[in-house]
């Protein structure tokens, strides 16, 4: 055990270490250094003059390249700060991008390299220098593509804007403004694109999508090329050979914008999410089957707590998708929130079947507390032992954060009162005894999940769901965990607040709306509420069912 948690330890350090996010940046560096002076010396590729590449690298042209990758790193500095400031919080995100950005550039350079050799034999007729071919072959998505799987949205159009500049480096000269233009296209349009990707066919949509704009603009922006075409179909061998090369320059053209960036993708993205302990969208979507074996077992020994998370899940995706969050994320994170009640499901009353007794009836409420808060530990146990992304792991460990157990509080100060003699003051209760460990919502996603929980939990004791009723209880809930400093640490500013209000509440009234009673039907039996129910185990609903 204590040879595990070194490990863990050493891998944490390293994962959050500045050491290696400040190697990673310089090895950037070097790479991008030495491929632009390996470029500059080949003649094709070359961005100065020949006379200067001939002459060798002087001091002058190495002096320019390290200003343009300077300026680059301080772009994407400054980008990473105003569109995703969480990442420079963690240097190990900082590591990782710098990874995406050192494969970026090889990958360019690779791609450059064997188009410049390539394109010669495809198309005979095209000119020399290959300078109107280069911008529009370039893997301008793939850069994009991984950092936003690997860390968000943000973070990668940080990213690709900062690569832009690698077009000065690694494409002849004529060709740099355009392959700039092009790599900052990228950069504004794939990372929202890639966010709402689910699954492979979704990335690969993205890089198809990519790869045709760029052909297109192959053929309608390079007049050398369509020259070239033309120069190719009067050519003595006749226009059969010459219409089968275009052909082929024009799917090599396509295949080298895509392939090259969606195979690197799809290798690099299982091995960077192992060492980093990020979590794609692509994996997420694994645990989204509700055939998953913990699902399942869910289903089986604690049927109430699953169709509670599935309601929960559902509530907290359509909320997430009105504030621009995670909705995946919020949807497998609902799903398994309460998993730790499988520990022990009857302990918890919405897993009872009509005249069961209430084991808290008979327990101490310090005690029933304790059980209570258990369910917590227990999930984040079973998402380890079930390998559950973790991001999911914290939703499950922060879904209740560090609220109150407001029922079993006032059940002790009630039988202290009892308890006390006669004209003396009760003993006093201490509250910390009463509230979940935490630690409280530090994302957007968790914060979404804690407030499904809460008024999911607390709509079935709702007499009559109407809406203004559901709307005063979803506005009740959401004021009492803000002035309980729940949201302290989660990244929603008011407005978000506000939207995620209005969204519980329509989600709810369409979910919880009043049956018409049909002639002949037996009168609707009384809904379940606090005084009825004896549950006394779910926290959420006791907090939040209306005064009576």
């Amino acid at each position: 055990m204590r040879r595990a948690r070194t490990r863990a330890a050493v891998r944490v350090k390293f994962r959050d270490g500045s050491v290696p996010a400040f190697f990673v940046c310089a090895a950037f560096f070097a790479a991008a250094m030495c491929l632009s002076c390996f470029s500059r010396c080949n003649g094709a590729l070359s961005l100065w003059p020949k006379h200067v590449a001939a002459a060798g690298l002087q001091r002058a042209v190495v002096a320019t390249d390290a200003a343009v990758l300077v300026g680059a790193m301080c772009v994407t500095r400054l980008l990473l700060g105003a569109l995703a400031p969480e990442i420079l919080a963690r240097n190990s995100r900082v590591l990782l991008l710098g990874i995406v950005a050192t494969c970026s550039e090889l990958l360019s350079f690779g791609v450059v390299r064997a188009a410049a050799q390539i394109w010669p034999v495809l198309l005979p007729g095209s000119p020399p220098g290959f300078a109107h071919l280069a911008p529009f072959l370039l893997p301008v998505s793939f850069a994009p593509v991984l950092a936003t799987l690997l860390c968000g949205s943000g973070a990668a159009t940080a990213l690709a804007f900062g690569l832009s500049a690698q077009a000065l480096l690694l494409v002849p000269r004529p060709a740099a403004l355009p392959a700039t233009l092009m790599s900052m296209a990228a950069a504004a349009a794939v990372p929202p694109a890639v966010a709402r990707a689910r699954d492979r066919a979704g990335v690969f949509r993205v890089f198809a999508v990519s790869g045709a704009v760029q052909t297109v603009m192959l053929l309608a922006s390079a007049p050398p090329f369509m020259r070239g075409i033309e120069e190719a179909l009067k050519a003595p061998a006749g226009p059969q050979p010459a219409v089968l090369g275009a052909a082929l320059a024009i799917c090599a053209a396509g295949t080298l914008a895509v392939a090259p960036g969606h195979f690197a993708t799809l290798g690099l993205l299982p091995l960077l999410e192992h060492l980093f302990a990020a979590c794609s969208n692509l994996r997420l979507a694994k645990f989204a089957d509700l055939r998953n074996p913990l699902l399942s077992r869910l289903a089986m020994e604690a049927p109430g707590t699953y169709h509670h998370s599935l309601v929960v899940a559902n509530l907290a995706s359509q909320a997430a998708d009105q504030i621009g969050a995670n909705s995946l994320l919020c949807l497998v994170g609902g799903y398994y929130h309460d998993v730790g009640k499988l520990s022990n499901p009857a302990n918890f009353t919405e897993n009872h079947l009509p005249g069961d007794v209430n084991p808290h009836d008979s327990l101490p409420p310090n005690l029933s507390a304790i059980i209570l808060a258990s369910h917590v530990k227990d999930g984040v146990g079973q998402a380890l032992d079930n390998n559950l992304p973790a991001p999911v792991r914290q939703i499950i460990r922060e879904h209740h954060g560090t609220s109150k157990m407001a029922f079993f509080l006032n059940k002790a100060r009630r039988l202290a009162a009892e308890n006390a003699a006669p004209g003396s003051d009760p003993d006093p209760v201490d509250e910390n005894q009463f509230r979940y460990a935490g630690p409280r919502p530090r994302t957007a996603e968790s914060a979404i999940v804690s407030i499904a929980d809460s008024v999911e939990a607390a709509s079935r004791s709702l007499d009559k769901p109407s809406p203004a009723a559901i709307e005063k209880m979803v506005d009740g809930i959401v004021a009492a965990k803000a002035a309980d400093g729940q949201f302290d640490e989660a990244p929603l500013t008011y407005a978000e607040v506000a939207e995620l209000r209005r969204a519980f509440t329509a989600a709810l009234a369409t979910i919880r709306h009043a049956r018409i009673a049909y002639p002949g039907s037996p009168a609707p039996a009384a809904p379940e509420t606090k005084e009825n129910s004896g549950d006394q185990t779910d926290n959420n609903r006791q907090d939040a069912a209306p005064a009576r």
